[in-house]
């Protein structure tokens, strides 16, 4: 950051805070009001990252959609993965550590995330960017949405839930972390510190 003062005309240069998370990227997965927004900003804080919040990328055609209870097809997700997986592309190559709230709920979507790591062979799961599902059970996440809708806070509604949980899909050979989400969540995000190290 640079400041210039008006008494002597002179730059003051003040260092980046440093991460040592640089080189890395952190997606928090799970389907609607799992949390993936709060953890993340809490997270980036922690961490030095900088947090991107996936719904921030949705077109507002995608948006419209949900709002109508609508559920997004492929044809509505992969451009908008296509545009998080450049984001974090950048973020990395500008040595940041990108913390991405999306719900990247299929092995292939996230194959799109994991494709940010311009060093990724497909299939391996090898990457640096690094997936922790938010684990939640349906009765909690209901109950959260309905609040979130109730409050005017967001445009997915609590109807459209089970079409995300039917979606999720987990390979175990990805090696995606999986977090109790229902747990304090300065503990979940302590938990993710020591999983991503």
């Amino acid at each position: 950051m640079l400041l210039t003062s008006s008494t002597c005309n002179c730059i003051i240069g003040f260092p980046k805070m440093t991460s040592d998370y640089k080189g890395k990227a952190i997606v928090l997965m799970g389907v609607s009001g799992a949390g993936k927004s709060t953890i993340g900003q809490m997270l980036g804080r922690a961490v030095n990252g900088r947090f991107l919040d996936a719904d921030d990328y949705h077109s507002e055609s995608n948006k419209e959609k949900m709002r109508n209870g609508t559920p997004l097809a492929d044809e509505d997700r992969v451009p908008w993965l296509e545009t998080l997986r450049d984001v974090l592309r950048r973020g990395l190559a500008d040595n940041e550590a990108p913390i991405l709230a999306c719900s990247a709920l299929q092995k292939r979507y996230r194959e799109i995330l994991r494709s940010a790591d311009p060093n990724y062979e497909p299939g391996s799961y090898a990457s640096v960017v690094k997936f922790v599902l938010l684990d939640v059970g349906a009765e909690v996440l209901a109950a959260r949405l309905e609040k979130r809708a109730a409050e005017g806070k967001h445009f997915m509604p609590a109807k459209l839930l089970q079409t995300q949980l039917d979606l999720l899909q987990i390979d175990e050979a990805e090696g995606v972390f999986k977090v109790d989400a229902t747990l304090d969540p300065d503990n979940i995000v302590k938990t993710v510190q020591t999983f991503v190290i």
